[in-house]
Parts: structure tokens; C-alpha cells; sequence
């Protein structure tokens, strides 16, 4: 960091340059840390330097530098393909290490994570598309807070972790109680609180990361053409713009919609299916079958014309019809 402050005449322009310079005068501590760690780590430096200068262009705003902090829950460091073996990662610093998973037979140059006590490795690697015969098959997706996913496709109508919620909504709770006693806690109190929080998290990430592998698997060995809303959760969690309670919004962020919507495109593409994103405007509070615009509120079903259907499956069935009609290609 101190390098890159120097006046840009009396320094290299290029990392590989200045890695030279820097390595040299490393302290005795940093000897134990591999070459290639520390040679990347000095090009992200200045890859950040120059997304700093890039950003700056556009927005006319100043950016300043600095260390990512020791207490950020989510660390990372490169790591060469050359140190990843089946024993583990720099055997001989950090002995024998068990996989959760089996490694891909050429893994590429990957990085060590370490994220709330667990650690990760990245590793990219190079997979084949499949090729699967399309069949036509064509589902709606309706997110929501009470049920996880509602479908909607010409053969059938499904929900996905219907109530589920109700069991991350209380560790969630707990979750919260347990931060503001950490807020009030010291010493070895508040450390053995923290350790318990980041076990709680764990707990509710890989309850909601089930639903979500579990979900993507069903839909791409079910469906050929899935369309999903945006469902812009950041938007309607704001406090300046949001019409919806807090619990409803806790709701929201514990279901991680967004990063489900990653993995379904994702798992999707290399399945040979496809993911269309849509609009789900007004596809709630609209009967799919009459087109009247209904004020329901929280009411778990809408009624029209003397006919009554669950909210949610009129949703699905809102978002399927409308992008037949924003998408005609979809009806031939």
C-alpha cells in the first residue's frame, strides 16, 4: 500500500515490476508465506488501484485504499494449481486436509476462502454442456415469503418449502437476540457468543442452501424453459421505499432469493435449459382469469367474478400468462 502511494515516477507501472521491489523488502515474518500468495496478492493491489482510477472516471468521486479488515467474516488468497493435491493445499505447511467434496481432475488456479470459521476452495474448473432434448416443457415461478416457490405450468401446479420458513424465521430471531448480546458482552463472554453466532448462521445458511439445490435440481430435470421474476428483493427491503413490515423483509433476505436465482441460471445453463427473467409486476393483485386488479392486502387468496384461488398460484399463473404475452415466441 505504501508502495503504491509513491509519486507515480518512482514506481513501476506494471505488478510485475513492482513485485520485484516489494518482495525484497518484505518483513522477516512474511518469509514463511508462499511466492506465489504474495505475488498475487500485490496484483490485486493493483488491479484495485486501477478499478479505483477507472471508477473514479465515471462517477467524478475520489477512492481511497486500504486493508481488508481482520474482523470481515469473509477472507480470501489466491492459490496456484500447483498447490492444490488430493492431501491438500501446501501439504507441508498446513499437513493432511479432508475434502468435503472430490476435487475436478485438472483444477485451475483457485482461492482459499474463509467465511464465518468454515473454510472453502474455490476451485474453476473446465465442464461440459449437456445437450438435452427440449421438450417444450415451460414453468412459471412465483417467489414469496410464506411459500419459498410456487410453479404454474400447463400440466401441473406445485409449491416448494411451503411453511419452511417458519423454522429459519425463529433461528433467524434467536440470531438477532444473540447479536445484541454480543453488543453488551466482554471479554471471553463475548467471544464464546460470537462463535455461537457464526455456528447459528451456518445453521441457516445450509437450511436455506437444501431448499436451494434441492429446488434447482427438481426444476431443471422437470422443466426445459423456466421463467423466473427479478424479484428485486434490495429494492423492496430499502426503508425509504418499502411498503412491506420488517418480519416480511427479514423473510426476503433469509430465503437469499437472488443467490438462488444464481444457482438455477447457472445449473440451468449447464444442463442445456434455460432461465428467462420476467416481470412479476401487479401479477399478485391481477386475477389471471378475468384481469381485474384486486386489493387482497395479506389475504391468502383472491377472489373475482365469484371465483376464489390461492394467491400464490394466481401469481404463477399471472407470470406464465404475461410472458406469453411480453414474449410471444413462447407460445409457438
Amino acid at each position: 500500500m505504501d508502495y503504491l502511494k509513491k509519486p507515480k515516477e518512482a514506481r513501476e507501472s506494471h505488478w510485475m515490476g513492482a513485485s520485484k521491489e516489494i518482495l525484497s523488502g518484505l518483513p522477516e515474518w512474511a518469509g514463511e508465506i508462499p511466492y506465489q500468495v504474495k505475488k498475487m496478492a500485490i496484483k490485486e493491489c493493483f488491479d484495485a488501484l486501477s478499478n479505483g482510477f477507472r471508477k473514479m472516471k465515471k462517477t467524478k468521486e475520489k477512492f481511497s485504499l486500504s486493508f481488508r479488515s481482520r474482523k470481515n467474516p469473509k477472507q480470501s488468497c489466491f492459490i496456484p494449481s500447483t498447490a492444490i493435491k488430493e492431501a491438500g493445499i501446501y501439504v507441508k505447511m498446513s499437513g493432511k486436509l479432508k475434502y468435503a467434496e472430490g476435487l475436478p481432475e485438472l483444477p485451475k488456479d483457485s482461492r482459499l476462502m474463509l467465511e464465518n470459521g468454515r473454510w472453502f476452495v474455490s476451485v474453476p474448473h473446465v465442464s461440459v454442456i449437456s445437450t438435452s432434448e427440449n421438450q417444450g416443457r415451460v414453468v412459471a415461478l412465483d417467489p414469496g415469503i410464506r411459500t419459498f416457490l410456487t410453479g404454474f405450468s400447463p400440466e401441473q401446479i406445485f409449491k416448494i418449502g411451503e411453511g419452511d420458513f417458519s423454522r429459519i424465521a425463529r433461528l433467524c430471531s434467536f440470531l438477532d437476540r444473540l447479536l445484541s448480546d454480543i453488543s453488551k458482552a466482554k471479554g471471553a463472554k463475548k467471544a464464546r457468543l460470537k462463535k455461537a453466532a457464526s455456528k447459528l448462521r451456518w445453521k441457516i445458511r445450509d437450511l436455506v442452501d437444501e431448499l436451494h439445490f434441492k429446488s434447482v435440481r427438481f426444476l431443471v430435470d422437470q422443466f426445459d424453459l423456466i421463467l423466473l421474476p427479478t424479484f428485486e428483493t434490495k429494492q423492496m427491503a430499502s426503508k425509504a421505499k418499502r411498503k412491506i413490515r420488517a418480519k416480511s423483509v427479514r423473510a426476503m433476505l433469509g430465503f437469499a432469493f437472488f443467490r438462488f436465482g444464481m444457482r438455477l441460471e447457472s445449473a440451468a445453463k449447464a444442463a442445456g435449459k434455460t432461465v428467462l427473467r420476467v416481470n412479476e409486476a401487479y401479477t399478485s393483485k391481477t386475477a389471471s382469469w378475468t384481469g381485474e386488479i384486486v386489493k387482497i392486502g395479506s389475504a391468502k387468496k383472491i377472489t373475482s367474478h365469484g371465483m376464489t384461488l390461492d394467491r400464490d398460484v394466481n401469481g404463477a399463473r399471472g407470470i406464465f400468462l404475461r410472458a406469453l404475452v411480453d414474449s410471444p415466441s413462447l407460445a409457438c
